[in-house]
């Protein structure tokens, strides 16, 4: 009913053993700086932060999106990116991007090629020049608004210049009979 106990010589016990390999004196390493290098990332993917704690006085340009928690005085030029001033971010200066979202202050006048956008935490105290603008419920504005046609929208129905009237010369006949 009970087996005998095998005495611990004849016991099987399993070890797992590492292979080691020799260990060479002198070991290839890549300099430190390769090691650490960052990877390139498309421009397009880039969103490049200034913390609560920076105050910026001077003057903002970049291939890059931005968002801005802290103090910025001068001006800021992002022609073709996006910028976003977050609840924290205090701007003075004139702002120049694709598209701007206000989530804190911004005392200077603005010329966006897309959307200014304020939102309910936002406010804005200058001119705005822009295809579209939204103000958010909450949000405040003080300033004048110049909204510019986007290129390809309506451009093709409504142009500035006046178009002739087409006049019928059956009706341009029979008025001057009438008048005679």
């Amino acid at each position: 009913m009970w087996r005998s106990r095998k005495p611990e010589e004849e016991r099987e016990t399993y070890v797992n053993q590492k292979e080691e390999l020799p260990v060479s004196a002198v070991e290839e390493k890549q300099p430190i700086e390769a090691r650490f290098e960052r990877k390139p990332t498309p421009a397009k993917e880039r969103i490049i932060n200034i913390g609560t704690s920076v105050s910026i006085k001077g003057e903002i340009t970049g291939d890059e999106d931005l968002t801005i928690e802290g103090r910025v005085e001068g001006q800021i030029k992002l022609r073709d990116h996006n910028l976003v001033i977050g609840p924290h971010g205090e701007i003075k200066g004139e702002i120049s991007a694709k598209n701007l979202t206000v989530n804190g202050s911004v005392v200077g006048n603005i010329s966006a090629g897309q959307l200014v956008e304020i939102k309910a935490s936002g406010s804005v105290v200058g001119d705005i020049e822009s295809s579209r603008i939204s103000i958010a419920d909450g949000g405040y504005f003080k300033g004048s608004v110049d909204l510019r046609r986007c290129a390809g929208t309506r451009e093709g129905r409504h142009s500035s210049e006046p178009e002739p009237a087409e006049v019928n010369t059956e009706q341009e006949a029979l008025a001057e009979l009438q008048v005679i």
